[in-house]
């Protein structure tokens, strides 16, 4: 159950549909993030478009970003986010083993050495972003990676850890599409919303 009431779009006015409206158009749904967030209907605007734009701007596919935002959410504890990007990630072909495997940290065939190591950098990101050295930049540099590539590997994972403080600190439940997507240590799969 959310810690606030998620606010219905179907009720919603003013700026706060408009906002609905948009995300609507996209998913052909309101997500529960969305419908916790929206009591700030401009911060809910600013963050669809920081969404957007962390998607798809920069040189790295959108897929593996998919990839840096379900290790991020794992990374952080959020049931909602991982189970979100799992379902990106199964709608791309990837299977459920596979997803789980790259999020606990198995490198990935799916992956090249050189994504998989970015995948990881991701993952020391998430962890503990203060702790990140010039050695793990300039080892990412040596494979190939650019310093925009670098950070839109971070802009990624600071997105995701914007968007699961609000998803796991307001508990937004699951969504029915959700059902029967987790890892066995992460998504409780009873909490979908209803």
């Amino acid at each position: 159950m959310a810690r606030v009431e998620l606010l219905d779009p179907e009720q919603a006015e003013g700026r706060a549909r408009e906002v609905f409206e948009r995300v609507r158009a996209y998913y052909h749904m309101v997500p529960g993030l969305q419908k916790a967030l929206c009591y700030l209907p401009e911060t809910t605007n600013a963050l669809w478009d920081l969404s957007l734009a962390v998607a798809g701007e920069g040189n790295i596919r959108e897929e593996l970003k998919r990839v840096f935002f379900a290790v991020t959410a794992h990374e952080v504890k959020c049931d909602y986010c991982v189970a979100a990007h799992m379902l990106a990630l199964l709608g791309k072909e990837w299977s459920q083993e596979e997803c789980v495997e790259v999020i606990l940290g198995k490198p990935s065939p799916r992956l090249s050495d050189k994504e998989n190591a970015a995948v990881d950098f991701a993952r020391a990101v998430a962890r503990h972003p203060h702790d990140i050295s010039d050695e793990q930049t300039d080892a990412l540099r040596g494979i190939g990676w650019t310093d925009s590539e670098i950070v839109e590997i971070v802009a990624c994972v600071a997105l995701m850890r914007f968007t699961t403080t609000v998803a796991s600190a307001l508990d937004v439940p699951l969504e029915q599409s959700m059902d029967g997507i987790g890892i066995s240590c992460g998504v409780p799969l009873d909490q979908r919303s209803s």
